[in-house]
């Protein structure tokens, strides 16, 4: 080999060797007596451990300690039979952090011969973040279909009740008063098709414009309000889905309604978001860690499904809620923007 080839062969070894060292995930390779013979340097990023001081330790410093004994029968099988009990390929596992938590990662593994010694080594994937959005979307996904099977079973069957009475009104020419309950019945319709769209596309709202904050409130209260409760609400500009913020509206008058025996309500804004607070009876007799639980509530009647569309409605948004009480002792609920990081 001339020494132009040498000195490429030098160069290639290199750049691969800084590429095993450099590289995004940990690499740490084992002997057959499962003794650590290298670790990258990316092993002290996802694993907390100084690379060098693991030379020489079992690969099971690294493993939670159930894990420990399986994982020497695996090898003592695979060299005696050439077996393995597992794939090697993507295997997700918790590995143990050098402070002692565990994480999730995904682990490949690779078997070779280096100057006659076999070798194994593992490629490990730092997975926590990916696993902790697919909780957060299954957790997300289920809550949605409950949702929407919830309200689809408890609007359905009244609201085809009720446009069969409707119709026979009609056809005995007694449509006084009816055209209101007409509106209200279409209202229901849209807020079935908004819920099952919500849990077929997901929560986040994409799209939002500047709304009247009073405009949404009084289209809300148009449903949900009683002509026995006061409303006041601040004339100001958010940016929002409307149909959507006032579906939020809704449950929450109708559940200081109904619930809190609330005789006002108020709607105001304050720095980066906007309160609805009441002067009803408060949150005393209620778990306030549950509140927004799906089908939670302390109410005979109740469904426990209003203030779960209520938080559902802030998440997609991207809004903070608070629960607290109100200047009156009634129930109040904060609603923030949380600022993008």
């Amino acid at each position: 080999m001339g020494t132009n080839a040498q000195s490429e062969s030098f160069a290639d070894r290199a750049f691969f060797e800084t590429l095993v060292q450099k590289g995004s995930d940990a690499i740490i390779t084992i002997d057959t007596e499962d003794e650590i013979q290298f670790a990258n340097e990316a092993t002290e990023r996802v694993l907390g451990h100084d690379p060098e001081e693991l030379v020489g330790e079992s690969l099971t410093t690294i493993m939670p300690e159930r894990f420990h004994g399986a994982h020497r029968t695996a090898i003592e099988t695979y060299l005696e039979t050439g077996e393995r009990t597992l794939d090697w390929s993507d295997i997700e596992l918790p590995a143990e952090h050098a402070d002692g938590h565990e994480i999730e990662v995904s682990i490949t593994f690779e078997e070779y011969e280096h100057e006659g010694t076999k070798l194994f080594s593992g490629i490990i994937r730092d997975i926590s973040d990916r696993k902790e959005r697919e909780r957060q979307l299954k957790q997300q996904t289920e809550q949605l279909e409950r949702f929407a099977s919830a309200v689809s079973h408890d609007l359905r069957s009244p609201l085809q009740t009720a446009k069969s009475t409707l119709a026979v009104a009609r056809a005995t020419d007694d449509e006084s008063a009816l055209d209101e309950l007409d509106d209200l019945f279409d209202r229901m319709d849209e807020l079935i098709d908004d819920v099952l769209a919500l849990a077929t596309q997901g929560q986040a709202v994409d799209d939002t414009e500047s709304v009247s904050l009073e405009r949404v409130a009084r289209d809300a209260w148009s449903v949900a309000g009683d002509d026995d409760v006061t409303l006041t609400v601040d004339s100001a500009r958010i940016e929002a889905d409307p149909e959507r913020l006032r579906t939020l509206f809704e449950n929450l008058f109708g559940n200081a309604r109904d619930h809190g025996d609330a005789d006002a309500i108020r709607v105001e804004t304050l720095s980066g978001g906007f309160v609805v607070a009441d002067d009803g009876t408060g949150l005393d007799q209620v778990d306030e860690d549950k509140l927004f639980d799906f089908g939670y509530t302390k109410s005979e009647s109740g469904t426990g499904i209003g203030l779960n569309i209520v938080e559902t409605v802030a998440n997609a948004h991207g809004w903070r809620v608070e629960v607290g009480e109100s200047d009156e002792g009634g129930a109040r609920f904060a609603f923030h923007e949380v600022e993008s990081q």
